[in-house]
């Protein structure tokens, strides 16, 4: 069994729009149409069993339509856990989490660098606070993003502040702890209550096997979860560079599914 932590879905009716934007600005192909039914494909031709779906908001206006979204998604496709995302400045964000919560969606995405808000705002204080409580895992994007080059918004510093104020979170930093900062990973974030994913963890991004390997064996590999970024990356690319890590098949298995499950709760 294979989980994929990290992916990305729009509506159809907004998937090649979206998905031109996102690639100008990354400077990534993608490696699916940015629906459902592109990923659902990927999925099958790699071998993924079930994919966490990460919705971002990056205004206040968005927040409906795209949890509104979320909603419908989960209720059509079993093998998407699909995650709400609110804005922190937004109408009773608190709210609209519960809400979720309460139709059955069991899992947060926030992008710090989209919005625009240094992760150790205390805007993010009361969002936090109310997925500690619900005990559901929070994604964020951590490290470098290409839409925010000249500042990075969830360093592992950063984050390393955000983790110490709220003991009980359950916090997913995407990008194994920080894209592209990972030497700051292994100072501020290894050892800690928190988990990495791999997504967009390649050769394409500057990752190494080595940086991989001493990743996972100063964090432990219970608290690292497969993720592709699909559609940036196909699960199959990131799958391949992980076997070139030197893990054990018990830290492999533990990395792609049984950590996800535990937190997925299947």
């Amino acid at each position: 069994m294979i989980i994929d932590f990290h992916t990305h879905v729009f509506p159809d009716a907004l998937a090649p729009k979206a998905g031109a934007s996102l690639s100008a600005t990354a400077g990534f192909p993608m490696f699916s149409d940015l629906t459902v039914a592109g990923q659902l494909a990927v999925m099958a031709e790699d071998g993924i069993d079930r994919a966490v779906v990460l919705n971002t908001v990056t205004n206040t206006r968005q927040v409906g339509k795209v949890n509104a979204f979320a909603l419908e998604t989960a209720a059509k496709f079993p093998t998407l856990s699909v995650f709400a995302s609110v804005h922190p400045l937004g109408e009773d964000p608190v709210g609209m989490l519960k809400a979720m919560y309460a139709q059955g969606i069991r899992g947060l995405k926030l992008h710090p660098d989209y919005l625009g808000i240094p992760f150790d705002d205390p805007v993010y204080r009361p969002v936090l606070k109310a997925a500690s409580e619900l005990q559901i895992p929070v994604v964020i994007h951590a490290g470098f993003d290409p839409v925010s080059p000249q500042k990075i918004h969830a360093a592992p510093k950063t984050i390393r502040k955000v983790i110490g104020e709220f003991p009980e979170l359950i916090l997913v930093c995407a990008h194994m702890g920080g894209m592209t900062l990972w030497e700051e990973v292994l100072e501020e974030l290894c050892g800690r209550k928190v988990y990495f994913d791999t997504a967009m963890c390649s050769e394409r991004t500057g990752m190494t096997a080595a940086m991989g390997k001493a990743l996972v064996s100063a964090h432990g590999a219970d608290r690292i979860l497969f993720g592709s970024d699909m559609p940036w990356a196909r699960p199959s690319e990131i799958l391949a560079f992980l076997r070139t890590w030197g893990l054990t098949e018990k830290e492999t298995e533990a990395i792609l599914w049984q950590n996800g499950a535990a937190l997925l709760h299947i």
